[in-house]
This record gives structure tokens, C-alpha cells and sequence, in this order.
């Protein structure tokens, strides 16, 4: 069952969210543009150095600049994925208004974020690197039932303003084709703003760097130099070259030319360069470029000197640590958004370990309360409810667990338990639809009590798989499909719920009247699931649903090995 979750596609590797090009993504669609700028009408086709594009009104007129926050906001993972945000930026750099371009989560938590005018302004007067006119970094606060969608958001907005990044005017990554110069390559590992080599014992035996992210201030007669840096074992430079200027040509050109110029600087190590003075060393320049070659040599002593003062090349050539080791970790916990609503869910995970050791769940008022706090606090207030929505997208994009402890630690709960102890506590105890079921459940003396013929409950059974394998197929083969609307658990996100899933809400509730548990015995996909990773005495035996999960993998396999 893990590997077949994990075979569906991630949708944001297969919807891509705009072509790209050598400066990154393509501009967003005008009508995109208009729903945040009303008063344009053309969108220039080249972007700026910081990767924005000009707008212009009906007379030609230019208006402000645009940008989109893709590829940066592909990791800022939401509830099934990333959500790109479009953006208006004046021309002092501080952003005027916000929407949302594309998303990849339910159409419910996409709706709520574009319809919160409070979220969407707190980015308004933000600037590079994430700081508003005052220098100081905004507590952003999320969407109120669309917590994950819109964190993620602003997670990938902040990533695409350079929150993280040391240079505006080039943060252009690393690519491939620019390290095929490394001889012998047998390990390449790119960790923007450098890729390197390893060799056979683990250690950095190439390594290539673009300078832009250490040093853009040197200007030359117009603007900086970004270059690329070719070092071999011993830190020594083998090679250098011209990676992108915002100085004028025909100089660039003239340096870009010149090789006695770069050989100066051939065969030196950084820790040389660190100290190196090109005054000093004779350096005189590249007759009619002068000034962009001096600039370009005074800003690699630059470049040296704050590679050294970061710790070195092997800040970024050295092995990443263990993930359980103390670095990893604490750096991992740096990074976690711990809410009240986090601290009550795992309150009440907690409580339930308690209660179920001591057997309060026995007592029909523990369990009547129970059973309410659970509706209250896991369905109305958090809204964590465990879906196929949920499972399925976390399992093709990821797991967001940083910006949702609670959810992460309900889901894991809920997965774990039923190979390991045989029980099944969600469906038990913590899912509120199931509850809501309990608290009106007839009894077997009950006028409303209703049986189901044997001969229909039979086939009734089969309506959780059915939908299960509905879902699955949906997203495999179109992974950008909304399958919340299967289930009726969106309905508890009461701002945001969709009708169908307020009508299947309203619907499962209405026959669980008159048939216990109704729902959770026969319909629900999810539960379904669960049961079927729980650990029985026949779990030796190949059943029909093994089977079925047979049929699955092969299908899910020979998608992946055609496309």
C-alpha cells in the first residue's frame, strides 16, 4: 500500500507552472495579471534582472512590475501541494498587492486564501528578502481553515523575494551544462552556489561556483560581473569565465576574450586570492575594458575573502549530515510552526493513549464527552480530518509536517496503528464524522433502527473500495484532480466547505439515523483503508482486495515506465 501511494505523480511535475526559459519562468497570463492590476493590458516578454515583468496600460504607458513565485515555491509543500502566488512590485521594489496564480491543493483551501483580503495584504510594503520599509521581518498569519495552503503560500513568496538568497541581481542557480567543464566527473552534486565532484573516497575532487551570491557590489562602468570559478583538489583555480555581466558591451565581450587577463588569475588557490591585490600584483586590465576587468579582479579577492569567512569551499562540498544527528535536527525543529491548534491535537492524542491504558472509554459519560470534544476541537476548530485528499496528496508532493505538527502526528497515528496494535483509534475515537455517527446511532430496539437485506449489505461493502480505487486512478492520470469532494470531511471546514461535500455530509448523517454507523461500515474510503492495514489472524492470506492492490501497482507501474 506505501509503494502504490507513493507511485502517484506529483500534479506540480506535471502542470508546470509556466515554460522556462534561460531567466526562469514565463510571465504570467495578462488575465492573471488584471485580477491584481486592473489597468493593464501587455506584459513585456523579457524579465528584469530580478526576474519581473513590465506591465503597460492601453496608451502604452508603463505600469508596474510583476513576478511569479515559481520554481522557488516548489518545495513549500501545502495540503496536497505548492500554491504559486503572482505579485505586483513597484519600482522601489516593495510589492503592492498579492494573488494566487495556480495551486495545486483543494479548490475549498485555494477559494478561502483568495478570498482573505487581510492574508493577502500583510505582504503589501514588503521588499527583497522579506523585510518591510522598517528593515523588520512580518509574522505572517495564516488563513483560518486553510492554514496549510496559505502558509505555504507565503512560505514560497518569501523564498521567491530572496528571503534566503544573498544576491537580487543574480540568483540564477547553478546548472548543469555550466559544470560540464569538471573533468572525469563520476558524482555531481549541485548545492546552489556551488557543484562539485566526488571522488571514489567520498571527497570534494572538483568544484565549480558562481560568484554572484558572495559579491555583486563592484561595479565596473556600469554594473557588476557574475563569473564562474573551476577548482580542483587542492583549491586551485583551473578555470574561470563570464557567467552573466550587467556591465556594458563590447567591455565584457573584450575581458570575456582576453586570456592573459584570466590567466593571472589561473593557478592561484582561494586562500591566495584572499589576499591577492591586483594594484599590488600589476594587474593593469584588458586594454579598452578597463574598468569592468579591475572591477572583476578586485571582486574576486572579494569573492575569496567571503568564501573564508563562511567557513570555506567546504561549507558547501562537505557531506550533509545524518539525518537523526543533533545538527540536522535542531536545525529541522528551528523551522517548525507549532500552533494552539497543534498543541490540542497532540493533547488529545495524548489523552487517548491515557484513556485507552485505563479504560475510561467504558464510561458512558467519558465517552459521551469524548465523543463531542472530538467534533469540536478535530473537526470544527482544526479541521484536521484524515482524507484520500489528504493521504494521496502528501504522498505524491510530500508531507508538510513543519507547517502542520498536529495533522502530521494525527496521520501518523492513524497509519501506524493498525499493523502494529491491531486497533483502528481513528475511526474510533478521533474522527469527528465517525463521532457525530456514534452520538445518533440507533439502538437495535429503536424505532429508527433500520436493517439493511443481507443480500444488499454484501454488496454495500464495496462502495469504500470503489471509491478508493476511483480516486487513486483520477490522480494517477490526472494528478491535479480535487478528489475532496469523495468524501464528506470537508464539510467540517464549514467557511470553505464545498456544496457536494455539505451534501454528502448532510446525506452519510441522514442514514446513519436509521442504519448504525452506516457510513463508516460501508462507505467511507479512508476507513476502508485503514482496516485493511490493520493486523489480523487470516493477514497471512491473499484476499480479493490483495489482489486488487496487485492490479494497481501494475497499472501504476507501467504509467511511470511510459511516461
Amino acid at each position: 500500500m506505501v509503494v502504490l501511494l507513493c507511485m502517484l505523480p506529483s500534479p506540480h511535475t506535471t502542470k508546470s507552472a509556466g515554460d522556462l526559459n534561460d531567466h526562469g519562468s514565463s510571465p504570467p497570463s495578462i488575465a492573471k495579471i488584471q485580477q491584481i492590476l486592473p489597468g493593464a493590458e501587455t506584459v513585456s516578454d523579457e524579465p528584469s534582472e530580478n526576474g519581473l515583468w513590465r506591465t503597460r496600460g492601453s496608451q502604452g504607458t508603463e505600469l508596474d512590475l510583476v513576478g511569479r513565485t515559481m520554481p522557488h515555491a516548489a518545495k513549500a509543500l501545502g495540503y496536497r501541494g505548492p500554491t504559486e502566488a503572482v505579485f505586483v512590485m513597484d519600482d522601489d521594489g516593495f510589492i503592492k498587492d498579492v494573488g494566487v496564480l495556480s495551486s495545486h491543493d483543494t479548490d475549498e483551501h485555494v477559494a478561502a486564501v483568495v478570498a482573505d483580503d487581510a492574508f493577502l495584504g500583510q505582504f503589501n510594503g514588503v521588499t527583497w528578502n522579506g523585510v518591510d520599509r522598517n528593515g523588520e521581518t512580518r509574522n505572517i498569519d495564516g488563513v483560518s481553515g486553510a492554514t496549510l495552503t496559505s502558509l505555504a503560500m507565503a512560505e514560497g513568496l518569501l523564498a521567491r523575494l530572496g528571503a534566503e538568497s544573498t544576491s537580487l541581481l543574480f540568483d540564477r542557480p547553478i546548472e548543469d551544462h555550466e559544470v560540464a567543464r569538471i573533468p572525469g566527473a563520476k558524482k555531481i552534486q549541485l548545492n546552489d552556489p556551488v557543484a562539485f565532484a566526488r571522488n571514489d573516497q567520498d571527497e570534494a575532487e572538483w568544484v565549480v561556483f558562481r560568484t554572484g551570491t558572495f559579491c555583486d557590489e563592484v561595479i565596473g562602468y556600469q554594473g557588476p560581473t557574475e563569473l564562474i570559478l573551476s577548482l580542483d583538489a587542492e583549491q586551485t583555480v583551473t578555470d574561470l569565465w563570464i557567467r552573466q555581466s550587467l556591465d556594458n558591451e563590447p567591455y565584457v565581450t573584450y575581458v570575456r576574450e582576453d586570456e592573459y587577463f584570466w590567466n593571472l588569475i589561473r593557478g592561484k588557490t582561494l586562500s591566495e586570492l584572499a589576499d591577492w591585490n591586483p594594484i599590488d600584483e600589476g594587474v593593469e586590465g584588458v586594454s579598452g575594458a578597463t574598468m569592468t576587468s579591475l572591477a572583476i579582479a578586485d571582486s574576486i579577492a572579494l569573492i575569496a575573502s567571503e568564501i573564508d569567512s563562511q567557513g570555506g569551499i567546504e561549507n558547501w562540498t562537505r557531506s550533509p549530515p545524518s539525518p537523526w544527528s543533533w545538527e540536522s535536527l535542531s536545525q529541522s525543529l528551528s523551522q517548525i510552526r507549532f500552533t494552539v491548534r497543534d498543541a490540542a491535537v497532540l493533547g488529545l492524542l495524548t489523552l487517548l493513549g491515557i484513556a485507552s491504558r485505563r479504560g475510561w472509554m467504558r464510561y458512558r459519560r467519558f465517552r459521551l464527552l469524548w465523543l463531542t470534544t472530538t467534533i469540536v476541537v478535530i473537526g470544527f476548530w482544526t479541521g484536521n480530518l484524515i482524507s484520500l485528499s489528504l493521504l494521496m496528496g502528501w504522498a505524491a508532493s510530500g508531507v508538510s509536517w513543519m507547517l502542520a505538527l498536529g495533522l502530521v502526528a494525527l496521520v501518523a497515528i492513524a497509519l501506524t496503528s493498525p499493523p502494529v496494535v491491531r486497533g483502528n483509534p481513528y475511526c474510533n475515537h478521533l474522527c469527528p464524522h465517525g463521532a457525530v455517527q456514534q452520538l445518533v446511532r440507533p439502538s437495535s430496539k429503536s424505532s429508527r433502527h433500520f436493517s439493511i437485506p443481507s443480500r444488499w449489505a454484501r454488496r454495500f461493502v464495496y462502495l469504500g473500495p470503489v471509491t478508493f480505487v476511483t480516486a487513486y486512478l483520477l490522480l494517477l492520470f490526472r494528478p491535479a484532480t480535487d478528489v475532496s469532494g469523495f468524501e464528506p470531511f470537508h464539510a467540517y471546514l464549514w467557511p470553505l466547505a464545498a456544496v457536494s461535500s455539505v451534501v454528502l455530509c448532510v446525506g452519510t448523517l441522514l442514514v446513519s439515523l436509521r442504519v448504525p454507523m452506516a457510513y463508516c461500515r460501508m462507505g467511507c474510503p479512508t476507513g476502508f483503508l485503514l482496516d485493511y492495514l490493520r493486523r489480523s489472524s487470516s493477514s497471512n492470506q491473499f484476499t480479493r482486495y490483495d489482489a486488487g492492490l496487485v492490479v494497481l501497482l501494475v497499472v501504476s507501474a507501467m504509467k511511470v515506465w511510459y511516461t
